[in-house]
């Protein structure tokens, strides 16, 4: 049971530890958490493994690397010199782009470098299952005690989830991209659950425990894109699952009706239904959507897909100057909506494409089911699973804008590539060896 001596005290330095510590402070302190994501690539350069990497996989690492790599140039070129970018520098505005430029750059640019190291074939040692307490504990105190605060204030809380606005959290990540965050976590402990990487009964029933909070937290206060990512992910693991495990299918369609039936049955939830019956209502017969999300998006995603119909814009962004063209956008489309409720993108296909051109984020999505498997059919199909709930939730939000955003997919990556592709064994150390053999 967690925690293993051995891994503390003989070989917590060629762990990723500091990856999970990252998530965990990014909730009170983002330069902390930066300065812990920071030493983790540090180590993933020194004191990394290389390990035989398929073809398939190091060339789709390295091809997303690049692609993201287009991304930043556009980002630095539209604020600088405009050379690769269909930019509008101004003098008066340059300083604030600039600004906003280097922001984004040192936002991104982690996972570009992690992505590469990969490419390479460094890993790292992981301690997510054999200490699955330090990834969870700090999701689940945030979780439970905004849950705890909702109740004590339920009455307000329902109408501002009625109205699609924010529960206020004790954290200081934007609340989508903690529901995010909180269901790419679910995601990667089933997976392991699945794969039976957590061989303690006693800690893997904590486990299932834990999940099963996160997953009621999750429903209570989290957003409907978080949510798209737990059911995308969670229904096509639960269906590889019911695939090797036929004799599990009874009690695990009556237990997942009973909790289904159980969260139908939770303010939040029942307003968070209405809200969207409404909201999709309104937008698909052409109602007034000034106060639906949903409706507000469509018309942001709809003036977005314009601009990409240009010639340019298949290899050519606008950088940072997004929200400019966008809102240039909005009036030359004469859009009937009034202008404070003009909001940005919120797809982060459609944002990055107009950064650094479509191909380029094209590429991202659709290399990433090749970055975790094999390249064939039946390569590892729950790493795909969870690609593709990050795909749906990205269709949501612009998840890649901000520096949590980005920690997700970083955890994500490591958590699930953390193993040599072919032999399906996890990175060993002579102290790990040393353990099995006892």
């Amino acid at each position: 049971m967690w925690p293993n001596k051995a891994l503390l005290e003989r070989d917590l330095w060629r762990t990723d530890i500091l990856l999970w510590v990252s998530l965990g402070f990014v909730h009170i302190s983002p330069a902390l958490s930066s300065i812990a994501l920071g030493l983790f690539i540090f180590q993933l350069v020194f004191v990394g493994e290389t390990v035989p990497t398929l073809g398939v996989q190091r060339w789709a690492l390295f091809l997303m690397a690049m692609a993201l790599c287009w991304n930043l140039l556009s980002l630095w070129d539209s604020a600088h010199t405009g050379l690769v970018t269909q930019s509008f520098v101004s003098d008066k505005a340059a300083a604030d782009l600039q600004k906003m430029a280097l922001g984004k750059l040192l936002i991104k640019l982690p996972w570009m470098i992690v992505l590469g190291l990969y490419a390479a074939g460094r890993r790292l040692n992981t301690v997510l299952y054999r200490a699955w307490p330090v990834v969870v504990l700090p999701l689940l105190w945030i979780g439970v005690s905004s849950v705890i605060h909702y109740f004590q204030h339920r009455a307000f809380y329902d109408q501002m989830v009625l109205e699609s606005k924010p529960i206020p959290l004790y954290s200081t990540v934007y609340h989508i991209e903690f529901a995010v965050m909180m269901g790419g976590v679910v995601l990667l402990m089933l997976h392991g659950l699945m794969q039976g990487k957590v061989k303690d009964v006693f800690s893997r029933k904590l486990l299932i425990l834990g999940v099963i909070m996160l997953v009621v937290c999750m429903h209570i206060l989290g957003s409907r894109t978080g949510l798209i990512l737990l059911y995308a992910g969670g229904s096509m693991m639960t269906l590889l699952f019911l695939k090797r495990q036929l004799k599990q299918l009874a009690k695990v369609v009556l237990a997942g009706l009973l909790l289904l039936g159980g969260l139908t049955m939770l303010p939040s939830v029942q307003n968070r239904i209405a809200n969207t019956i409404e909201d999709l209502n309104t937008t698909v017969n052409g109602g007034d959507v000034t106060h639906q999300s949903f409706g507000q998006r469509w018309i942001a995603w709809n003036t977005a897909a314009a601009q990409l119909k240009k010639p340019l814009s298949a290899v050519m962004g606008y950088g940072v100057g997004v929200d400019d063209v966008l809102r240039d956008a909005y009036d030359q489309l004469s859009v009937r909506l009034a202008e404070r409720h003009r909001i940005g993108v919120h797809n982060q296909w459609l944002e990055g494409a107009m950064q650094s051109g479509w191909i380029s984020f094209l590429s991202i999505l659709l290399l990433g089911f090749f970055a975790f498997g094999d390249g064939s059919l039946g390569g590892k199909m729950g790493g795909r699973s969870v690609w593709l709930a990050l795909v749906m939730a990205m269709m949501f939000e612009s998840l890649m804008e901000r520096q949590a955003g980005i920690l997700v997919l970083i955890v994500v990556f490591q958590g699930l590539m953390h193993e040599k592709n072919g032999s399906n064994s996890e990175i060993k150390t002579e102290y790990a060896l040393n353990d099995e053999n006892k």
